[in-house]
């Protein structure tokens, strides 16, 4: 029998960082039950629930209404009301509400532990660690648990408490598996550092701002793509930045970490090279994401680089199922706005937060989990095959004049 390599043993010390929360065999037993749920759902009621839309809803709503629908929500309320949708809506939410709770009775049973490690670990750091106990939270963070995480990002119970940060990275971690970049749910970090090496291969940043970092997935690999770079990291959630800061000090990146709003920050205008974010944008508000551009274009020195990658694809690049898919994750997932975003004219707010049009490129990157310098992977109209939900990030980057 084929044994897995010491980094990918899920049960052992060696599984991911010193902070990362481990499984005994019964927690791992759980996750992979319900991850085994997950993938039997999208290998067999995906497409049963896709032949429903296809086959049976479209053909009822055109002949009630005398023409095709083409958006999402032409069909919802039909879709919503059959059976079977609702038996793959129900799965859908199950095994992903249930893998929270394992996870989070597995942090229990090692916190103690856990806050040791965190402690030890930033006692003596490479970086920085900056809270902001007086922070007011945008409404859009503070009102959701976004992806049905109980507590959200942001519920805070003590000067030290980092359970948030410790339960979003090991979900991520479990849940993606693979997709992402394994353990290190870095996947996009390394997409996003390749978007902006393959585009400005000269570029070399000194100062780097990761907005909206969570526990820094994204900023390690960004760090680690310019390594010659200061790296500096925000976000709201105090418990997200603490065990953050840890978790990068244990992978031996020192990254300054500050809890600040992406919207309004406190650096001096002009301070930074390169100003990025990755899956930031859809869960902010389409004000918040306005505010996030023009902050960014202040931020950057003249000549330096903004780029944001993201998950929403264009809606007018998908098929009625994907747009609900899309929509999926708005309804019911606490992502409320996954759906706008994916309508937003990027062009546009990047354009009206003072960067000019010719200096602005957006489009699909294709994920990566290392660095892959390849401009042939960045298209406009969606993957060449179809494909926009999955594979590809949706990426915008400019340069200030």
């Amino acid at each position: 029998m084929a044994t897995l390599a010491p980094e990918t043993r899920p049960n052992t010390p060696h599984y991911g960082h010193a902070v990362m929360p481990q499984a005994t065999h019964d927690e791992q037993a759980l996750e992979d039950h319900f991850l085994a749920m997950r993938a039997w759902t999208n290998q067999h009621m995906d497409p049963l629930d896709r032949r429903l839309l296809d086959e049976v809803i479209v053909p009822e709503v055109t002949a009630k209404t005398g023409k095709a629908p083409t958006r999402s929500g032409e069909v919802r309320g039909a879709l919503e009301s059959h059976p079977l949708h609702q038996y793959w809506l129900t799965l859908s939410l199950f095994y992903q509400d249930r893998i929270w709770h394992v996870i989070d009775d597995a942090i229990d049973r090692q916190y103690d532990d856990l806050a040791g490690k965190v402690a030890e670990l930033s006692a003596q750091p490479k970086g920085s660690l900056r809270l902001n106990p007086d922070l007011e939270m945008p409404r859009y963070i503070s009102s959701i648990d976004h992806h049905r995480m109980g507590g959200g990002y942001i519920t805070d119970t003590s000067e030290a408490d980092f359970r948030a940060g410790a339960l979003y990275d090991r979900f991520a971690s479990t849940y993606l598996r693979n997709l992402n970049g394994g353990w290190k749910n870095d996947g996009r970090g390394h997409t996003l550092a390749s978007h902006v090496q393959g585009f400005f291969p000269d570029f070399k940043p000194k100062r780097i701002l990761d907005l909206g970092c969570s526990v820094g997935h994204s900023t390690v690999a960004i760090a680690q793509a310019f390594p010659d770079a200061e790296v500096y990291a925000l976000d709201v959630g105090a418990p997200m930045l603490r065990y953050g800061h840890a978790r990068a000090e244990s992978m031996g990146v020192g990254i300054h970490f500050s809890q600040q709003d992406a919207e309004h920050t406190d650096f001096e205008d002009g301070s930074f090279d390169l100003v990025c974010s990755s899956a930031l944008l859809h869960e902010t508000s389409a004000k918040g994401m306005r505010q996030i551009f023009k902050e960014s274009h202040r931020l950057l020195r003249s000549g330096g680089i903004m780029c944001h990658v993201d998950v929403p694809p264009r809606h007018e690049h998908l098929c009625l199922w994907d747009q609900m898919r899309c929509d999926f994750e708005s309804h019911y997932n606490n992502e409320p706005f996954m759906t706008s975003l994916a309508r937003t004219d990027w062009m546009k707010v990047a354009t009206d937060a003072g960067f000019a049009p010719e200096k602005v490129g957006i489009g699909y990157r294709k994920g990566t989990f290392w660095l892959n310098p390849n401009t042939s992977d960045f298209f406009t109209e969606g993957h060449p095959e179809g494909r926009t939900l999955m594979g590809s990030w949706y990426a915008c980057a400019a340069v200030k004049d």
